[in-house]
């Protein structure tokens, strides 16, 4: 069982220093899912279904473990995140943040590596905050260079870099990470930085004596470099359904009013839950952007019943 704590205000606004770049997060579940997992779901009131702002109260039950919440790193009017965090859960996860840890440290960079349930985080902290695309470009060009894998051009397996994004449109939150030192509902243990004592506090004065990565030194870094070829964004094409008169496609677009977007999903109320009294933060439902024909219910609820709940039950198609 993990400990419980009593923060202080002052401890609570450590962590926002530190760590919160813009005010949306996402709570984590407290049942796990059937199939084991226990997601986040955007923070909303309930009445009026806006995003709730994150505040030094949440960022308290966060730290003694009433909640745990999950951050998003870029703020899009600045296009600019106060850290980054390399999350790496492979077979030689460690290894590798260690390894990037080390090489880091010979640019002067300094990087705290935090436990987690596969591997570990290691987090770079700016002095100020500081352009996605450039922390982007530094972190992928060196873990290349030393050999480490990253995911996506090709791997399944590697790192994952927050920001995921170079940029933000407006309204889009893109990809979070669970905020450090509280619970893991998985596991109901948390999971510390490695260099200093195991109680909120001690944590928060170790990362605030770290240095801090100055944009000046980040641009002489990259000075020269690029995004990686296989790494770069690529344009979205909307997916245009082939006209069938015989089998009309089903859009599930036509049937829900999307309440907001990231870098891959709309999110909806999920019509099976919505008829059950469910999904009252109406995000239940990630539908795709580039294949909207792919939609998922994150409660559990199969296409067949999404279907009928909108009285467009999925044909049968006879047999020749």
């Amino acid at each position: 069982m993990y400990a419980k704590f009593c923060v202080s205000r002052g401890t609570a606004s450590s962590f926002i220093r530190l760590f919160v770049n813009r005010r949306a997060y996402a709570i984590q579940g407290e049942r796990p899912l059937p199939n084991g997992s226990v997601p986040y779901y955007p923070a909303r009131d309930w009445k009026t279904k806006e995003p709730k702002p994150l505040d030094d109260g949440v960022v308290r039950m966060h730290l003694n473990g009433d909640v745990t919440i999950s951050l998003y790193a870029i703020n899009p009017v600045t296009q600019r995140s106060k850290w980054v965090a390399i999350d790496a859960d492979f077979d030689g996860a460690l290894e590798s943040l260690f390894q990037l840890q080390w090489e880091l440290k010979q640019d002067g960079v300094a990087a705290a590596l935090e436990q987690s349930r596969r591997g570990g985080h290691l987090w770079i902290f700016g002095a100020e905050p500081l352009l996605a695309s450039e922390c982007r470009i530094y972190v992928y060009n060196l873990a290349l260079r030393l050999g480490v894998p990253v995911k996506g051009g090709g791997l399944k397996e590697g790192i994952e870099v927050f920001p995921r994004q170079d940029k933000l449109d407006h309204g889009e939150y893109g990809n979070a990470i669970r905020a450090p030192l509280g619970v893991h509902r998985k596991t109901n243990r948390r999971y510390w930085f490695y260099e200093a004592e195991p109680t909120p506090e001690a944590q928060l004065e170790y990362l605030d004596r770290m240095t801090k990565l100055t944009e000046l030194e980040l641009r002489t870094f990259i000075e020269g470099m690029r995004m990686p070829e296989a790494y770069r964004p690529v344009a979205s094409v909307p997916y245009t359904p082939p006209a069938s008169p015989r089998y009309p496609q089903f859009r599930i677009l036509d049937y829900v009013r999307t309440t907001r977007k990231d870098s891959r999903n709309w999110w909806a109320r999920c019509p099976s839950c919505a008829a059950v009294g469910h999904d009252r933060s109406g995000d239940n439902l990630a539908i795709q952007i580039k294949d909207p024909r792919f939609y998922k219910c994150w409660a559990g609820c199969t296409k067949e019943e999404i279907r009928a709940a909108l009285g467009q039950r999925i044909p049968r198609r006879a047999v020749v």
